[in-house]
């Protein structure tokens, strides 16, 4: 039976409730159509407004650019929510879905404006060829992208190509996984095709670059839920294709320093391993629309007396934090490897270093002389590091400035703490660490964050994830060599590694099976390559777990796919003694209970009432 959908019945139902965020664009909206593609410079402002709406685009487990993007990374196990927004961002939201639910399909009003901006582009007798060709090939990309987030979600989707008239039948049918994904690739090869190099195009805009880097990220999605991973996949040809377009090399000579890329706005504007980036302008900008307000700190005035005697603050920090913020968790840490005494890369349960140690910093984390991955001090604020630029040591320990009394970081910890359990104006951590990838060291004194403006941007495509497309890529098709190449420059260059103990620490290492020893080494070092990025976790795990339940074809991943056992069960955190001599870890859920996972996850479902209006079949296991 052939699956048809209504346009007008989807456009009505199928909303996000989230909120909306906007790049910084004039306002266009008193202008009328004709005006509108009277000069080249505004039809460059329409079209603008199209990235603005496709970057940013609001869907339940983050978007391109979206601040929100690292608050869902709770949806994995490498953070977790507090209580305020548990019920919507923890990792076992998934499983309360239901087909009475309503989430956003295809933005028809988007596809519409592509369209017409196409169109009058073309026809027109006044803008250059040279124009022309590259504002077509930008509204490929943005059309491209804004399908995959929905592909990514619902699999098949309608294939609209064109402005529909009133004399077309407006009941499309959905087009197959397979399909679709080409259709998205299509795209992307033609405005790759036509598009200046990123060096050549003003920040922000697509670059032939940026479409190949998004080609990568979508054919190897597209490879495990079209032809299950297969070795012979064309899809994972396309990645390796792409990420040669743009010149990946065993050097990786297109990197910047990590810590650049996500410390402070000037440096990360300025990193050549920037292919794109979502920008927030401080004239209109503010906290509120940065990941900053989901990290959660404390509020000086009200920590213990114990922590004001023995681990004072000295700078304002009144900041307006998150209960339901991203608290990074032990399970996170873990994936930080470790350099040990005699050089070797190592997991650091193994390194000498927990033998030798005679306290908690000198076991784990090292803050004199940054013997983890370098990406660590990056991403992670840990106890007893330096923090706002270096004016304040944070404690996480029982009883420190920075514990939460609502945690089990504090189990034990004196009477005199300043929040007692149960009350929910507490926005400290709940694992015994934060997030600090994406927060500025400039910002010293934080104030209500409406009033805290700021320049600020995010991380849509770089070098370093396409170097791990590029690894995945020969990873799944059996190229162990080649997929360790493409490994080792995230691990030199952004990690701090050696190239000789980079290569001598995978040298052993083979297999693409989920247990194997290299996948188990891609999987980490993409999870501390790209964590809170676009919640890359989240969609990485359910391509890899799509590969092993043989793709959506086989039709049976609803039923019995394969469990994807880094979504179930507990998390961890550390609660660390209040001298900082001993720790121990301990198990905790979101406030929602333990994360569960059901294979039919792998696809989210389609409204009933949509279904039963449209005829359309409902994704399987939702039924």
């Amino acid at each position: 039976m052939k699956k048809y959908i209504c346009i007008a019945a989807m456009s009505l139902s199928l909303l996000n409730s989230s909120c909306t965020d906007f790049l910084d664009t004039k306002p266009y909206d008193k202008i009328t159509g004709e005006q509108t593609w009277s000069s080249e410079e505004l039809a460059k402002s329409f079209v603008y407004s199209i990235y603005s709406d496709v970057m940013q685009k609001s869907l339940w487990l983050g978007a391109y650019g979206a601040s929100y993007s690292c608050r869902a990374e709770s949806a994995t196990k490498n953070a977790m929510t507090g209580t305020l927004n548990s019920s919507y961002w923890s990792r076992d939201r998934a499983e309360l879905f239901t087909s009475d639910d309503n989430y956003e399909w295809l933005d028809y009003g988007i596809l519409w404006r592509i369209h017409t901006a196409m169109n009058e582009i073309t026809e027109s007798p006044i803008f250059s060829e040279t124009f022309k060709k590259q504002l077509i090939g930008e509204l490929k990309f943005l059309r491209a992208a804004h399908y995959f987030l929905f592909a990514r979600q619902y699999g098949g989707l309608q294939i609209i190509d064109r402005v529909l008239s009133t004399e077309d039948n407006l009941q499309i049918p959905r087009s197959s996984i397979g399909e679709t994904y080409d259709f998205i690739i299509n795209d992307l090869k033609e405005a790759a095709s036509v598009l200046p190099e990123v060096g050549e195009v003003e920040r922000g805009r697509a670059s032939s670059t940026a479409a190949y880097a998004l080609l990568m990220r979508v054919a190897n999605q597209a490879a495990s839920y079209v032809d299950g991973g297969t070795v012979q996949s064309k899809y994972y040809d396309e990645v390796i294709e792409a990420g040669t377009a743009i010149g990946l090399n065993e050097e990786g000579s297109q990197l910047s320093p990590y810590y650049d890329m996500f410390r402070s706005y000037e440096t990360a504007i300025a990193a050549q391993e920037q292919i794109m980036m979502v920008e927030r302008l401080k004239t209109n900008s503010s906290l509120y629309n940065t990941p900053m307000q989901y990290q959660g700190l404390w509020h000086a005035g009200n920590i213990s007396e114990y922590a004001k005697e023995h681990f004072p603050i000295n700078v304002t920090m009144n900041f307006w934090g998150m209960d339901g913020g991203a608290w990074p968790t032990q399970d996170l840490v873990d994936d930080y490897l470790v350099t040990d005494i005699d050089g070797s890369i190592k997991y650091w349960e193994d390194a000498s270093y927990v033998q030798t140690g005679t306290n908690v910093d000198e076991k784990m984390y090292f803050s004199q002389d940054k013997k983890r991955d370098l990406r660590f001090y990056t991403t992670i604020l840990y106890d007893g590091c330096m923090y706002f630029n270096d004016q304040v040591r944070v404690y996480f320990r029982r009883d420190g400035n920075c514990s939460n009394s609502n945690s089990k970081i504090n189990e034990g910890a004196i009477e005199e703490y300043g929040r007692r359990a149960g009350d929910l104006d507490n926005y400290n951590s709940s694992t015994g660490y934060a997030m600090v990838k994406y927060h500025y060291d400039h910002i010293v004194s934080l104030p209500d964050p409406g009033s805290q403006k700021m320049d600020f941007c995010f991380s849509v495509f770089r070098y370093g994830e396409a170097y791990l497309n590029m690894a995945e890529a020969y990873l799944m098709k059996g190229d162990f060599e080649n997929a360790k190449k493409y490994m080792i420059p995230t691990m030199v260059k952004h990690g701090g590694f050696s190239v000789d103990k980079a290569r001598e620490y995978l040298s052993n290492k083979i297999g693409n099976g989920w247990n194997d020893p290299l996948f188990e080494a891609y999987k980490r070092e993409r999870n501390v390559e790209m964590v809170y990025e676009c919640n890359d976790r989240y969609w990485s795990l359910l391509r890899w777990g799509m590969r092993q339940s043989g793709g959506v074809n086989n039709g049976s991943y609803a039923n019995n796919g394969f469990i994807i056992p880094e979504l179930v069960g507990p998390m961890r955190g550390i609660r660390i003694s209040r001298d900082g001599q001993s720790y121990e870890f301990f198990e905790d859920n979101n406030a929602i209970g333990e994360a569960r996972f059901s294979p039919k996850r792998y696809l989210l479902p389609i409204n009933r009432s949509f279904c039963i209006k449209s005829g359309v079949e409902q994704n399987p296991g939702w039924e």
